[in-house]
């Protein structure tokens, strides 16, 4: 348990130290335009452990990334709210350890059929998008990347 506990620790600071890192490269190089082939935030070319912290970034302080393209690499997932019957679609990243998941929801730029037009559950995919964060009625929102298009 002391062993546990320790790592446990230890990845935390790792965690904080990447993302510190991060914010300070993607402050200093970030561009502001956003043409077809302009990636701001390309999650595909990063470690594992990287793309967990930068994901959860994401997630948890989602006005900082509003606007920015991302190119991400994971595992396609889907969703349906049986409440509202809407289905969601999600690139789920699993990090360094593979005991944790993070992802990503998003809308692709062009309607499409579900399932026919869309990859099998747990298949890997790459996506391109903007990154936004869409508030629901009752005022609570989410991360989500819209207009997205799958790469090979």
């Amino acid at each position: 348990m002391r062993l546990y506990n320790l790592y446990k620790n230890i990845l935390k600071t790792v965690i904080v130290a990447v993302l510190c890192l991060f914010a300070f490269a993607t402050s200093s190089i970030a561009s502001e335009t956003n043409s077809a082939n302009h990636i701001d935030i390309d999650l595909s070319r990063m470690s594992a452990t990287m793309v967990y912290s930068v994901v959860f970034q994401m997630v948890t302080e989602p006005q900082k990334y509003v606007g920015k393209r991302i190119k991400m690499k994971g595992a396609f997932s889907s969703y349906k709210d049986e409440e509202t019957g809407r289905r969601f679609f999600g690139c789920v990243i699993k990090d360094a350890l593979a005991c944790c998941s993070q992802g990503l929801a998003f809308e692709t730029f062009k309607p499409r059929k579900y399932p026919k037009d869309y990859p099998s559950e747990g298949s890997s995919i790459t996506i391109i998008g903007n990154f936004e964060y869409e508030k629901e009625e009752d005022g609570i929102g989410y991360p989500i990347i819209k207009n997205a298009i799958f790469v090979k």
